[in-house]
């Protein structure tokens, strides 16, 4: 009998295992985009940017915000805004309230309304990645519009790069 009652009880519980398992969060179906830049777009939508002229202002200021640069740790090391925090988009989520990755960077991790401002290389990853931090819980996040290529290059720098033409068909 007690062989019986575990055998049923193994089965509803793999068949409700199985049953949820396109569920996803929360028992709501993940969201599927039609393509990166529709995901790019929506979290570009639903997080704050900073245009480089108020960033260079608050640099300048005696304001406390924490920059967080998402670039790959080789582009960092190439070149990267004073001050910033290099935490690589790939493993922004597990180090942005790792303790001990803050302790060797000598500063505490970041409180939930504590000011975040986010750059990567242009636009694309510090947009995400500012999503992100939204999606876990910081409520003062920014990125900086054109990232690294405008802080290094000016505002003019996202111009000539959305200029080049890409020639289809048989001469390309």
């Amino acid at each position: 009998m007690k062989k019986t009652i575990m055998t049923t009880l193994l089965l509803v519980s793999l068949l409700l295992i199985i049953g949820c398992g396109g569920a996803g969060i929360n028992g709501r179906a993940p969201h599927a985009y039609d393509g990166v830049k529709v995901m790019v777009a929506e979290a570009k939508a639903g997080i704050e940017k900073i245009e480089i002229e108020a960033f260079n202002t608050k640099m300048e200021s005696d304001d406390m915000f924490i920059l967080l640069d998402i670039r790959e740790r080789h582009e960092y090391d190439e070149g990267n805004i004073a001050g910033s925090v290099n935490i690589s988009r790939g493993l922004l989520e597990f180090k942005i309230a790792d303790e001990a990755f803050w302790d060797d960077e000598g500063m505490f991790a970041p409180e939930k309304d504590e000011e975040i401002i986010v750059y990567g290389q242009k636009i694309d990853r510090g947009a995400m990645a500012a999503e992100t931090l939204v999606k876990l819980g910081y409520n003062k996040v920014k990125y900086l519009y054109g990232g690294w290529t405008v802080w290094e290059h000016g505002p003019d720098a996202l111009e000539v790069e959305e200029e080049v033409v890409v020639e289809e068909g048989c001469g390309a």
